[in-house]
Order: structure tokens, then C-alpha cells, then sequence
């Protein structure tokens, strides 16, 4: 049971990695459409966040492997790697939405001046 509950938290923890580095493409198409370019923070997020998030998951597969391959009979348990996984994508999550934000609102601004 415990095996399946690592492998049910992976998953859910790569669609989340994927799901953010697909929102971290938005700035981006806003920053296309307008013809001006991004702010230094988002364009820092945009750049080096897809690479973060596939770093997150493949050590996070890694974890995995190695719990599932160890035999070991105190395993360990889902819960902590549950704790920790959600407190990595979270610290993932807020410069994403704040590289978000600033694009979104430099867009509107430049939008009102025209």
C-alpha cells in the first residue's frame, strides 16, 4: 500500500510540475501579443522554471525508486514525502504567480497609456 501511495503522490506531483511550467509559457504569449518586452523577474521565472520543475520531479522520481527498490521493513512513509513534495511546489509556485502578475500588470498598464 505504501508503494501505491508514492507512486499516486508522483503523479499527481509531475502533473503539478508540468501544470506550472505550462502556466510560466503565459508571460510569454502576453509578452509576444503586446510587442514589449517582459520584466526581468518574469523573464528570469520564464527562463531557468520549466528546468526547476523538471529537476523537482526527477528527484522526486528518484526518491521513489529508491523507496520502492530498498528492503528495508521500516519503509518510508507517504506522508512525509506527501509534506514535502506540496512544500517544494509551493515555493515553486509563488514567484510563478508573482512572474504572472507583473506581466500581467505592466501589459494593462501599457495598454491604458495607448
Amino acid at each position: 500500500m505504501n508503494k501505491i501511495l508514492h507512486a499516486v503522490v508522483l503523479v499527481f506531483f509531475g502533473f503539478a510540475c508540468w501544470f506550472l511550467s505550462m502556466m510560466l509559457k503565459m508571460p510569454t504569449m502576453i509578452g509576444r501579443s503586446s510587442g514589449v518586452q517582459m520584466p526581468a523577474f518574469t523573464r528570469l521565472c520564464v527562463a531557468y522554471g520549466p528546468l526547476l520543475m523538471a529537476g523537482l520531479a526527477l528527484s522526486a522520481l528518484a526518491y521513489c525508486i529508491y523507496v520502492w527498490t530498498r528492503k528495508v521493513e521500516n519503509r518510508a512513509t507517504w506522508i512525509g514525502f506527501l509534506a514535502t513534495s506540496l512544500s517544494a511546489l509551493f515555493l515553486v509556485l509563488m514567484p510563478t504567480v508573482v512572474a504572472m502578475y507583473i506581466t500581467l500588470v505592466d501589459f494593462i498598464n501599457r495598454s491604458i497609456v495607448h
